[in-house]
């Protein structure tokens, strides 16, 4: 299990929203080898299975605000299936 990344602060901050998605990148990237693709492909629409909203849920418990965490990973979601797709 990898280890998140805490916010720089916890007021807002310019590109706060990328920072999460790299504090979740690796911990999303081990989950998303190991789930089915439909997973995948409801979590780039907003619907998280239990073991990715953990991962949410982990993420809020070191600082980042679950919308932030759940935001992030939809976008990294979508990122795999862009690079599914170019292949």
């Amino acid at each position: 299990m990898q280890i998140l990344n805490r916010p720089l602060s916890d007021a807002p901050y310019k590109d706060r929203d990328i920072g999460c998605q790299e504090a979740l990148e690796g911990a999303f990237g081990e989950i998303a080898r190991s789930v089915p693709p439909s997973q995948i492909v409801d979590a780039a629409g907003g619907k998280l299975s239990p073991v990715i909203s953990a991962l949410a849920k982990r993420a809020e418990a070191v600082g980042w605000t679950l919308e932030e965490a759940e935001v992030a990973i939809s976008e990294l979601a979508q990122n795999i299936l862009d690079e599914s797709a170019a292949d």
